[in-house]
Formats: C-alpha cells, sequence, structure tokens
C-alpha cells in the first residue's frame, strides 16, 4: 500500500542528491525548501556551501527554484542574487504554491523532485502530485513553534518508514 506520508528517499542531508543521482533519477527540476532543509531560520542568506551546491546543480543543466511556506521578505530576501524562481506562503502541502511555481517553469511531475525537512508539507505536497518526494533531516534542532507541533507526529511516520524499510530491503 501507497502511504502518501512516505518519502521516496530520507537522506541526511540535501548534498546528498548528486547531479549524478538526479540525472539518474532524470530529474529536470529541483523544488528546494529553505528553513531547516538548506539553512536554518534564522540564516538569512544562502550558505557558501548552498550557493556552491546550486552551482553545480546548473552546471549539470538541473533547475532549481525554492518553494517556501515563509513570509515573502524571507523568500525574497534569500532568493536575492541566486537568480532562481521561488514561491512564498506556497501554503504546502496545498497546492497553490505549486501551481504558480508549475505555471512559472512549464514543469512536468515526473521530471520535478522535491526536498524539504517536513513530511506534513514537502513530502505529502510532493506524494500528492506525483513529484519524487525526498525528506532530509533538519539542519537545525530549533524549530518555528509551527512545525515543533507537528514534529511529534513525523517521529511516528518515520518509525514507521524505517521499519518498513528495514523489512522491505
Amino acid at each position: 500500500m501507497k502511504n502518501l506520508f512516505y518519502p521516496k528517499e530520507y537522506l541526511n542531508s540535501v548534498y546528498e542528491l548528486t547531479p549524478e543521482k538526479l540525472k539518474a533519477l532524470k530529474i529536470k527540476t529541483v523544488i528546494f525548501d529553505i528553513d531547516n532543509t538548506l539553512v536554518p531560520y534564522f540564516v538569512k542568506a544562502p550558505t557558501k556551501e548552498v550557493l556552491e551546491y546550486f552551482g553545480a546543480l546548473r552546471a549539470s543543466d538541473i533547475s532549481v527554484c525554492v518553494l517556501s511556506n515563509s513570509r515573502p521578505e524571507r523568500a525574497r530576501e534569500f532568493c536575492l542574487g541566486l537568480d532562481i524562481p521561488f514561491v512564498s506562503r506556497a501554503k504546502k502541502p496545498f497546492n497553490s504554491g505549486l501551481k504558480i511555481l508549475s505555471e512559472m517553469l512549464s514543469l512536468k511531475p515526473e521530471e520535478a523532485l522535491i526536498v524539504g525537512d517536513q513530511i506534513f508539507t514537502d513530502v505529502l505536497l510532493g506524494n500528492l502530485n506525483g513529484i519524487y518526494s525526498v525528506l532530509v533531516k533538519k539542519v537545525d534542532r530549533r524549530d518555528e513553534l509551527i512545525t515543533a507541533v507537528k514534529r511529534p507526529l513525523e517521529k511516528i511516520v518515520l518509525f514507521f518508514y524505517m521499519r518498513r524499510r528495514k523489512n522491505d530491503g
């Protein structure tokens, strides 16, 4: 049975999504969350590591974009100078932000991958829309209140996900 809350992959970091791995999956566009996926909530701009990573993806003809539930100022400040499409206040897991991004990029779900640190936003949105979903461990132990409330439920889902993975593999 397919579980909408189970990611296709669970990784330690976005950096495990190498250009080679993405090419093997036939991925042409990676949709990133910002907060606690790429950087902690309090980091306003991309780190050197993020800049280099995005550069490597783009050099491999893989498009990058941001889909974030954060405030417009937050997403705009983070994406400033990156020259990438972004949608803020995306309302993940609902489709409104993804629909805007899809229209901007003529996105094909089978050629896209969404990566984030939350099951009930990023993973669920991807799975509901036929987009390859990747869950990553959060980059900082701190969470915003709205996210912190959901983490205990995510731990339950992860327990069953990991158990199923162990039994399947």
